[in-house]
């Protein structure tokens, strides 16, 4: 049998603690008056009476025993103590009582708008976060608890609404090539005898596809492993452009484009920075790559080093076709590609520059489109100062 917990409510909470701190009150003020009263009531059994002489005499004072002129004096004091306690008592209680009801209703009225707000918080489900709860006119500490939580809803919405398209390119990127396979694998089994250069064919597609998979997964795992890295690594910008030059000078030669990094901004001295070598690696080589992958033929790529405004840039200038106004900020979204033939030819998923933003983001900058034009694009990733200088 599953027991019950009991819950006590808010408002049986306050009204418990309002009605202690009257108890304690009324209970001191009681104790109080009640020890006033009869110390009063005490002092009628010394009474001195002071007699002041029309001849101009000393005062004349002695001590009168009321008990001496009236028999039943001390008796009747005993009763009026008495009973000036007992309605002492009886006073309290009912104050205690009538306030502990009056506690129990304003504390009701008062708590009301937090009841709805629970009522609707409880109907908020993930299919309709864009839901913008009444906030109410009192402008008190409900009122800011329903805009937070309004704006944590916008956030929540954008997040699930990122995570869903997220979700969905991913599946039609993995789908593709698996689709590809599939189709010729089935029609390669139709085959009666396919011949040497069949095969030779099927083990070429098998293989660039399985690649795209492998690429496209590992960058997926990349981009959702993000906050584990550590980013606590002193990277010399200049030696990180220098070796991924060493990386993709064969892909730069092969594409028939040159690639130099401009030393002239960094006047021999060298760039520091506190991040993640890894991360920061990953960042400039998808840069460089993508500025080698959509350039123009015998085209070429520079990279320069430059601080400016409290801020660490690393530009990466080509000599592209350039991207449209309407694009520049597109290109930083997962799965978005300008000219989707072109980057399907070359392999690419559309993944290279929002993992660049991921990773400026996380290191505390941005990356962003500086130029672009029919002559070529400059692209600049920026690490501000303050948490990255030596």
């Amino acid at each position: 049998m599953i027991k019950k917990r009991f819950h006590t409510s808010l408002q049986l909470k306050l009204t418990l603690l309002l009605s202690l701190l009257m108890i304690v009150s009324c209970v001191l003020m009681y104790f109080f008056i009640s020890h006033s009263a009869v110390s009063g009531m005490d002092g009628l059994q010394n009474y001195m009476i002071k007699v002041d002489p029309q001849d101009g005499d000393s005062p004349i004072t002695f001590n009168v025993d009321p008990k001496a002129l009236f028999p039943q004096f001390e008796q009747e004091i005993q009763e009026t103590k008495e009973d000036f306690l007992l309605r002492s008592v009886i006073a309290t209680t009912i104050i205690i009582l009538l306030s502990s009801v009056c506690t129990y209703f304003l504390t009701k009225k008062t708590l009301t708008p937090l009841q709805k707000l629970t009522s609707e918080v409880s109907q908020i489900q993930a299919q309709n976060l864009s839901t913008q709860l009444a906030v109410p006119n009192s402008k008190d500490e409900i009122a800011q608890l329903t805009s937070s939580f309004n704006e944590m809803l916008a956030r929540l919405d954008n997040a699930f609404s990122t995570q869903k398209q997220f979700s969905a390119n991913a599946a039609h990127e993995l789908r593709t090539p698996l689709a590809v396979l599939q189709t010729n694998l089935e029609v390669f089994e139709k085959k009666q005898e396919p011949e040497m250069v069949e095969y030779q064919q099927l083990f070429t597609m098998i293989k660039e596809q399985t690649a795209r998979l492998s690429q496209l997964v590992g960058t997926l795992l990349d981009m959702t492993n993000l906050k584990s890295v550590p980013r606590t690594d002193q990277v010399t910008l200049e030696e990180l452009v220098d070796e991924v030059f060493c990386d993709l000078d064969p892909v730069a030669e092969k594409a028939g484009i040159s690639i130099h990094f401009d030393d002239s901004a960094s006047q021999d001295s060298h760039t520091d920075v506190t991040g993640s070598y890894v991360l920061l690696y990953r960042a400039v080589y998808n840069l460089v790559e993508n500025a080698i992958k959509y350039n123009r033929p015998n085209g070429s790529v520079t990279v320069s080093v430059k601080e400016k405004n409290s801020q660490v840039m690393i530009l990466v200038k080509d000599t592209g076709i350039g991207i449209s106004p309407e694009n520049q900020k597109k290109i930083f979204d997962p799965f978005f590609r300008v000219d989707k033939s072109r980057s399907r030819a070359m392999g690419g998923a559309g993944l290279g520059l929002a993992l660049v933003d991921s990773i400026a983001r996380e290191h505390g900058g941005s990356v962003k489109v500086l130029e672009s034009n029919e002559k070529g694009s400059i692209i600049a990733l920026m690490l501000p100062v303050s948490s990255s200088k030596n």
